[in-house]
């Protein structure tokens, strides 16, 4: 029961801030966003007490997050969260590429074609954004191709941890990557519906996927016996 608390926790979070979009309930808003990584941060803690380097990159990537949030939700300060959610991304990216032995890669010819997949995504939802764009071009072209490479090297893990430890992060970058392309349609092309239920939905949903991918990691057990 103890080991469930913290999702029970965090689903419950889950609720209350979702219903605070769906009713706009600005304060109730403000009060829950910034607990979405608090709670996570708490979690990865009490699970791993933050042993390895990819722990600590996990949980420095999400303190990042619940600094965007908190930028997020101030009037003008969409730069400054952007900044802040780029250093979170950058710190899975590394965490993410510290699990990954490129010397086993080479049999993995699937992994081209993620590479593929992800690089003309990238292109073409930039070429969607541009028009649009002002002083934030470059801000979005590296936030764009970081979030790209957060992506790639989440699919990377698959041969170096376990099954769940691998779907769980690797829906919660494909989750991140939805979220953050539907924010940024919404800001910069055209209104969506619903477009706050959706972004805060994807968003929650990719913070505790890569928070418990992170829980359920053993890497070492997937490391051949030949390059450790």
């Amino acid at each position: 029961m103890k080991k469930t608390i913290p999702h029970i926790v965090y689903f419950l979070l889950f609720a209350i801030h979702m219903y605070s979009v769906s009713e706009d309930l600005q304060s109730l808003r403000m009060a829950t966003k910034p607990l979405i990584c608090v709670v996570l941060i708490a979690y990865l803690f009490q699970a791993t007490r933050l042993k390895s380097t990819f722990q600590k990159l996990v949980a420095v990537g999400l303190a990042f997050g619940l600094i965007g949030d908190i930028f997020l939700m101030l009037p003008n300060k969409f730069l400054f969260g952007l900044g802040a959610f780029l250093i979170g991304h950058i710190c899975y990216v590394v965490a993410f590429y510290k699990q990954v032995y490129f010397i086993q890669l080479n049999k993995h010819k699937i992994r081209l074609l993620i590479a593929l997949i992800l690089s003309l995504y990238s292109y073409n939802f930039y070429n969607l954004l541009s028009p649009s764009l002002g002083i934030e071009k470059y801000p979005v072209i590296l936030y764009i191709f970081v979030i790209a490479m957060m992506g790639y090297f989440a699919f990377l893990r698959k041969y170096q941890t376990n099954l769940w430890s691998f779907l769980a992060i690797m829906i919660g970058a494909v989750l991140f990557i939805i979220s953050d392309s539907i924010l940024a349609a919404n800001k910069f092309v055209a209104y969506i519906a619903n477009s706050g239920l959706i972004i805060m939905g994807t968003y929650m949903l990719a913070q505790y996927g890569i928070t418990l991918g992170t829980v359920l990691d053993n890497s070492r057990k997937a490391i051949p016996s030949s390059i450790k």
